[in-house]
């Protein structure tokens, strides 16, 4: 990854944060984008100096995210890589969904990946040789929670974009896959653990016959497949879930 220039997308927090910390390890020049300017501020005082550059944008504002897109190009150096980590959950019984819900949850979660990707095959804004895009879905993006009908449409809408994109893109030697986690020990996730009673913390647990996970192990599926080491692999969907999905 060394010299490879990334863009994260949702890099202030959760899986975001925790893959720039990855990438960064290994050399990575890195282009942080999110919503909130502390966040994003704190993350590049643990960053080396030259090695990043940051722009808070929210991806559901298509203006201010296309000036901060153009704004990383500026320097002429085109993109290797992409993560697109940004996201917002939904918890609402179906019969409680209004539309503006469904859109709102699309309009973080699903939209911005295509937009972006769009951006990013303009003429000198990808490196011509390839390189790959990963995009984080979730395990209910296939297999579903009572009360997650906006949040498991958003996650499945991902994997079919990624698809789509995984034949569009091959010519030009541009890889996208997906990676679905299951509960990761996320700052958010934690809240959501701490607010339910241990008896359905002890049922989302044994959920995972591996566990719950750590930011870090999903970080490592990214940066594989970012990386050359999976440069025969595109149109995958990788559950990176301790195990949750094969129940």
């Amino acid at each position: 990854m060394k010299g490879k220039k990334i863009l994260i997308v949702g890099a202030s927090s959760g899986l975001g944060r925790e893959t720039a910390l990855n990438l960064a390890k290994q050399g990575a020049d890195l282009v942080l984008i999110s919503r909130d300017t502390e966040k994003l501020n704190a993350l590049a005082s643990q960053l080396e100096v030259g090695k990043y550059q940051i722009f808070p944008a929210d991806v559901t504002n298509e203006e201010v995210l296309n000036k901060a897109l153009s704004d990383s190009v500026a320097d002429g150096v085109p993109y290797n890589g992409f993560v697109y980590s940004a996201g917002i959950e939904a918890t609402i019984p179906s019969k409680l969904l209004k539309k503006a819900t469904l859109e709102k949850v699309m309009d973080v979660n699903a939209y911005p990946a295509v937009l972006i990707t769009k951006f990013l095959l303009k003429k000198g804004n990808f490196d011509p040789v390839g390189g790959s895009l990963v995009f984080i879905s979730s395990v209910m993006g296939h297999l579903g929670q009572t009360a997650k009908t906006a949040y498991c449409m958003s996650k499945h809408a991902i994997v079919g974009i990624m698809r789509a994109l995984a034949l569009e893109l091959a010519p030009k030697n541009i890889r996208v896959n997906c990676v679905s986690p299951g509960m990761v020990k996320t700052d958010m996730s934690i809240k959501i653990l701490e607010s339910i009673s241990e008896d359905n913390v002890s049922k989302i647990e044994s959920m995972h016959p591996l566990g719950l996970g750590e930011p870090n192990d999903v970080a490592e599926a990214i940066s594989f497949l970012l990386s050359d080491n999976s440069k025969w692999i595109t149109g995958v969907e990788l559950p990176v879930d301790g195990g949750y999905s094969v129940q």
